[in-house]
Parts: structure tokens; C-alpha cells; sequence
């Protein structure tokens, strides 16, 4: 699986390579026939946060905070960029499952999990279109370090006099006291795969908007920190992850 990984993040960086290479034999489809910008830097940053926070402030789940560098070659740019990626407002948990029960009362026991990495990314992004607005494809390896946070923890329902289930807090019950926790450490690699709109505000200024599907392989370091009284929690090991797509919006500044 690792090995396979490896060759499918290699691949489309030893063609992007090729690609801007100059054949002196078909200087047709070399970097010289392309016209370079005349402002080929871009900075960039992320402000995806900042507008979900405007529009939604209480279910704000999945940030992503980006700081990238482009350079232009013609209808190809290479791009950098380092991210942060957490889940935000994280609810209080993400789902439960009753484990005891009496006449009276039930025993619920809640699992929530949410996570947090830094990664670096190199990759290209192919450019179609030159006027206020262009649309492009690219993608990027990834490379990062993250922990994954699990826990869980109980609650009991019980009826009351309107024959209604209501949480009721039980200091000397053991169940309902008891928690488990875990803190997992894994080195993160990965691909991910734009489909962007670039709006040309003025020379200096473009605003992106892009899906970013990623997939990503999740190596496991160490175990940092555990407690688990049910047993609840398998052995950790490596695992695979894909999400859909981040939607990113970056402003960049072209120099």
C-alpha cells in the first residue's frame, strides 16, 4: 500500500518537471512559447475561516488556515503552501449508544473524536483563460504531523413525572462518572486535487474559490495519552482517510 502510495504522489511531479523543461528539438511545447506573467509571484492566504465565521458562528467544523506561494510558468503554476486543519466548533459528541438500563432510567454513552495537523504542500495548478476571470486544475503532495483527540463519556436519562426522559446528574453513580480519553500522534501524507475559479480583481489582487478533495494515509508515532475503564478503544495503527472537499477562498497579492 505505501509503496503504490508513493509511486501515485511521484508520478504527476516527474510530468509537471518535463513539462517546463525546454526541448530544443520541438520548442513548440517548451516553457520559452509560453508567455510568463509580467507579476509571476503570488502570496496568498486562506480566508475561508473568516467568511464561515461571518455566516455560520455556532457549527463551524473542518478550519483550514493557508498561507501559499505561487509562481507562475506561463498556463502552469507552482505552488507551496503550509495549512492548519482542526475541527472548529466541535460538538459535544458525535454519537451515542445506550449500555444499561432499568425501569426507570437509561444509560447512554457518548463518542466524540476530532483532530488537528499542520501540513506542507507542493504541487502545480494548470490555468485555462486569461481575462477577468480563468479556471484551473492542480494538485499537491502532502506532508504534515497530526493528533487525533477521542473521548467519551455517559449520561444518564431518566423519566420524569410527565413520563418524559431527562438528563439527571448523579454524583455517586460510577457509570454515569466515568470517561475515557485518547490521544493519538500520526505522520501525515497525502494528495489533493483542486478544481478552482480565479476572479482577476485588479493587477494586484486575485480572488480564489476552489474545491479541494484530499486524500490522505495516516502513519502512527505513539500513543501520548490514554484512559479507557470500557475497553472501548481497538489498537492504534495506520489508516487511510478521504475527504470530499474543503472549499477554500484565497486572496492573493500578485508581485
Amino acid at each position: 500500500m505505501k509503496k503504490y502510495f508513493i509511486i501515485l504522489i511521484t508520478v504527476p511531479f516527474y510530468a509537471f518537471s518535463q513539462n517546463l523543461t525546454a526541448d530544443p528539438n520541438n520548442l513548440d511545447n517548451s516553457i520559452e512559447d509560453v508567455k510568463i506573467e509580467e507579476s509571476p509571484n503570488y502570496l496568498g492566504i486562506n480566508i475561508t475561516p473568516l467568511m464561515s465565521g461571518v455566516i455560520n458562528t455556532r457549527n463551524n467544523h473542518n478550519i483550514k488556515l493557508s498561507v501559499l506561494y505561487k509562481r507562475n510558468f506561463g498556463y502552469k503554476n507552482l505552488r507551496l503552501s503550509l495549512n492548519y486543519l482542526t475541527e472548529g466548533s466541535s460538538p459535544l459528541y458525535d454519537y451515542n449508544v445506550p449500555v444499561q438500563s432499568n425501569d426507570t432510567s437509561i444509560w447512554f454513552r457518548y463518542f466524540n473524536e476530532n483532530y488537528k495537523y499542520t501540513d506542507f504542500r507542493i504541487g502545480f495548478e494548470e490555468l485555462r483563460g486569461y481575462s477577468d476571470t480563468r479556471v484551473h486544475i492542480g494538485i499537491d503532495a502532502i506532508l504534515g504531523y497530526g493528533s487525533q483527540y477521542s473521548n467519551y463519556f455517559h449520561s444518564i436519562l431518566s423519566i420524569d413525572s410527565n413520563s418524559n426522559y431527562r438528563a439527571i446528574i448523579a454524583s455517586n453513580d460510577q457509570l454515569a462518572n466515568a470517561i475515557g480519553e485518547r490521544v493519538n500522534n500520526y505522520f501525515v501524507t497525502g494528495i489533493d486535487i483542486s478544481f478552482g475559479l480565479d476572479w482577476v480583481m485588479n493587477e494586484l489582487f486575485i480572488m480564489t474559490f476552489q474545491i479541494t478533495p484530499q486524500f490522505n494515509y495516516y502513519l502512527f508515532l505513539n500513543q501520548e495519552y490514554k484512559t479507557d475503564p470500557y475497553e472501548e478503544y481497538v489498537e492504534s495503527n495506520d489508516y487511510a482517510d478521504f475527504k470530499l472537499g474543503y472549499f477554500d477562498i484565497n486572496l492573493v497579492y500578485r508581485f
